[in-house]
């Protein structure tokens, strides 16, 4: 048989067994990962001072206390008795690590005129805050803030959520905004405002397929200086090879012309002979 028990990091957490008709017997703790004896009865067996073995005379509970859970402290603990077999009382602690987070960290990117929103999500905590500010340039910002259009939205829970709108976003805007919950670290965004244009990051990301980045020492336009020389050497050398070739065939006719004449000629001479004789 396993329950569940629930603590918060910095926070105690106590592990409670109930065992019935116990008479002579002992109860003991061990722990899963380590299969670590940490008490027998009341005395504990570790070095670790935070854990504590607990047990009221006359009652039938036995409480294993750890102080300042840490989140290693999280997995399954035995409590046992000291029959044959062995009979054991599972328990697994799950140890809650308080988180702070803006949405769209560590950098955001809006236009100008645009509503800013930032959204300060905090997980895991033992209780909702009491407070959380918000600070632009470790300026506190408030409704009362000079610059005007300010609205701070909180949402109080297990989880709980604080959303900063700053109305018609101006270029002054630009800068750090940090959340600063009652009980917790605080969270840092970085926030650009674009006047139009789009963020260096994403200028950057694709060039168009048509360009590369030119070599180490060469002049930008080269590549397409070269390009352009090559297509016109390419353009000239077929157009030479184009007139070279209509030259060769012309001299070619020619040739075979003046042979037939010769040959035309050779027989008409010599027919004229026979005919005189």
């Amino acid at each position: 048989m396993m329950t569940n028990h629930t603590a918060h990091v910095g926070r105690e957490a106590e592990l409670h067994c109930r065992v019935h008709s116990i008479r002579n017997r002992t109860v003991s703790w061990m722990r899963g990962r380590d299969l670590r004896i940490l008490a027998v009865g009341r005395y504990t067996y570790t070095t670790d001072l935070r854990y504590e073995a607990l047990h009221q005379q006359g009652t039938n509970q036995w409480t294993l206390r750890i102080k300042s859970v840490q989140p290693r402290d999280q997995g399954i603990y035995d409590c046992q008795i000291n029959i044959k077999p062995v009979k054991a009382f599972t328990i697994y602690l799950r140890v809650l690590e308080p988180k702070g987070e803006i949405l769209g960290a560590p950098d955001l990117y809006i236009q100008k005129e645009s509503i800013i929103n930032l959204t300060c999500i905090l997980h895991g905590l033992p209780e909702p805050p009491a407070y959380v500010l918000w600070y632009h340039e470790n300026k506190s910002i408030s409704y009362s803030s000079s610059r005007g259009g300010v609205s701070i939205i909180m949402e109080r829970g297990p989880t709980t959520i604080s959303s900063l709108l700053l109305s018609r976003a101006r270029l002054q805007d630009t800068g750090e905004y940090i959340c600063v919950p009652s009980n917790l670290n605080a969270v840092r965004v970085m926030l650009h405002v674009l006047d139009g244009e789009e963020p260096a990051a994403a200028k950057n990301s694709t060039l168009p397929l048509s360009h590369h980045p030119p070599l180490p020492g060469e002049h930008p336009g080269a590549v397409h200086a070269n390009a352009s020389s090559q297509s016109l050497n390419s353009d000239r050398e077929s157009r030479g090879c184009g007139n070279s070739h209509n030259y060769c065939h012309n001299v070619y006719v020619l040739l075979c012309t003046s042979i037939v004449v010769c040959c035309v000629l050779r027989i008409c001479a010599f027919g004229w002979k026979v005919v005189s004789l």
